[in-house]
């Protein structure tokens, strides 16, 4: 499909069709990294950004319970770079 770049404040956009978004497997509001290579704009869905909050709070409270094995090993001094 062929369309336009056209000017958007001091940048410039384009419209992407919705079978080409479709086909892409992304939505409107999806995060996107945009990159140029060997002369090509190259698109692409952007990696998500997880925060350790976020993940905890989603997290069943069951699952976070600790069994006898993560309580034999709780107390441990770290062996490597955990503590970095």
């Amino acid at each position: 499909m062929q369309t336009n770049i056209r000017k958007w404040g001091n940048s410039a956009g384009t419209i992407i069709p919705a079978p080409v978004l479709a086909e892409a497997g992304l939505r409107v509001g999806d995060a996107i990294q945009i990159e140029v290579v060997d002369g090509t704009i190259v698109i692409r869905q952007a990696a998500p950004v997880y925060r350790l909050e976020d993940l905890l709070e989603a997290t069943p409270s069951d699952k976070l319970a600790l069994d006898d094995e993560d309580k034999q090993w709780l107390h441990d001094a770290p062996v490597g770079r955990e503590s970095d």
